[in-house]
């Protein structure tokens, strides 16, 4: 099995570039965008590559113009140490892109004659379930969005992802998301998708009425045990600086870097 260097996980989180359901992907030479109409948090603008600098203000404009002709209301522009030029972070402000939170690339290793588990036992009274019927469906939408606090998406964009969901059930695939909870209540919500060796956990919190209790630390610990089972080597993820990155550097994942995403509004 080849190592999995830092160069070898940044290959990997470059080659996870999400394009939500319902979205239309353009990949030029100067960067990859996937559109979702009506959406600027669910727009992401991934390997902007421009060289030179001096070129970054007209390919932006080139970039708005076909976003707002797929009916987007913005964008979300990914910046990361294989960005060009260099220091676009620093010159995207002044071009109408506000900064978001910085966020750190982590990689924990699956493999190994042990299953990954969390530091410490499972707390009592709190059980992780992947979702399986639309009922719980709809409690993993509830958490995320209570937690997230997420724009409103158009309601072609959740028809999309319900019928996404539906297909997978229908095929009788993972759905990939997990909720967390304390008896009948949901309290944290999570998910992952599979990539060949490549688990991508993606959108974990918890209530705020039910945080410092260890559920995000099981939620950790679950989606990483399924995903071994089901063949991955590393465990993947973005986690924000201030919350979610110290608690997953507790359960095992190293740091590789640091990401960061500007927003622009059209």
């Amino acid at each position: 099995m080849a190592a999995w260097t830092d160069e070898r996980v940044w290959d990997a989180a470059d080659a996870g570039r999400w394009v939500p359901p319902g979205a239309t992907r353009i990949t030029t030479e100067s960067y990859d965008v996937a559109v979702t109409p009506g959406s600027y948090a669910l727009t992401f603008v991934y390997g902007f590559h421009v060289e030179p600098a001096e070129r970054v203000p007209e390919v932006l404009v080139d970039l708005r113009e076909r976003i707002r002709a797929l009916g987007g209301n913005g964008a979300r522009v990914l910046v990361s140490p294989r960005t060009r030029p260099r220091d676009l972070a620093d010159r995207l402000p002044s071009l109408g892109y506000e900064p978001r939170e910085e966020t750190e690339v982590l990689v924990r290793e699956l493999a190994g004659p042990r299953p990954p588990s969390a530091a410490g036992r499972l707390p009592e009274g709190i059980e992780v379930r992947e979702v399986r019927t639309e009922a719980e469906y709809g409690s993993y939408l509830a958490v995320s969005d209570e937690v997230f606090g997420h724009p409103p998406n158009a309601p072609s964009v959740d028809a999309a992802f319900l019928a996404e969901f539906r297909r997978a059930s229908a095929a009788g695939e993972p759905s990939g998301r997990w909720v967390a909870w304390v008896g009948a209540t949901p309290v944290g919500a999570g998910g992952f998708s599979l990539d060949g060796p490549v688990a991508r956990l993606w959108g974990a919190g918890v209530l705020p009425a039910y945080r410092r209790r260890g559920v995000y630390g099981a939620l950790v610990a679950a989606r990483c045990a399924a995903a071994r089972a089901r063949g991955a080597e590393i465990a993947l993820v973005s986690a924000r600086v201030q919350s979610s990155a110290p608690i997953l550097l507790r359960h095992g994942f190293r740091s590789v870097g640091s990401t960061r995403q500007f927003e622009a509004r059209f």
